[in-house]
């Protein structure tokens, strides 16, 4: 059976953790998981981690304390790792407030959860683009594209989603 169009969310979370967040860890945790496991390589390998700007957490309807309070009540429960681009530790909320770049990844468990490469059963070890810099192809301004050629791109882009999104379960 294929899902197209979801996100996987470890088990754990649902069977342990979920009962005892607050609403706004829940919905950091989410985003983070959908900034995560929500996007695959062509190989089936997840992100590890992946730099999220604080105003993205926002969009799922934070205030901006409410986010710092779910990220630090989800670092408290153990549940993610905060560090910067070099990968120094930013558990503290004053050193990531000062930090240019907050890079997120999920605790791995002893328990088995959805980080590995399903084709393979294997934890891989990548290097991801974060979700922000990946590019759409860009057009002049003055260019000018038939119809039927655009169309087809658009189709062709679209083909390459679904084969992209049939190929994470």
């Amino acid at each position: 059976m294929k899902l197209n169009n979801t996100t996987p969310v470890p088990n754990i979370f649902f069977d342990k953790h979920i009962g005892g967040l607050s609403g706004s860890a829940v919905r950091v945790y989410l985003k983070i998981v959908r900034n995560l496991l929500g996007w695959r390589d062509e190989n089936g390998n997840v992100k590890q981690r992946d730099w999220i700007a604080h105003s993205q957490f926002e969009k799922t309807g934070l205030s901006n304390r409410s986010v710092t309070n779910g990220i630090q009540e989800l670092l408290e429960q153990k549940l993610i790792k905060v560090s910067d681009y070099l990968n120094n530790d930013l558990t503290d909320p004053y050193k990531r407030k000062k930090a240019k770049r907050v890079y997120y990844s999920l605790v791995k468990n002893s328990e088995k959860t959805t980080l590995y490469n399903e084709k393979t059963k294997e934890i891989p070890t990548q290097n991801m683009r974060p979700t922000k810099e990946i590019s759409i192809p860009k057009y002049n301004v003055n260019e000018r594209i038939p119809d039927h050629i655009r169309i087809e791109q658009i189709k062709q882009e679209q083909e390459r989603k679904q084969q992209q999104r049939d190929s994470w379960l």
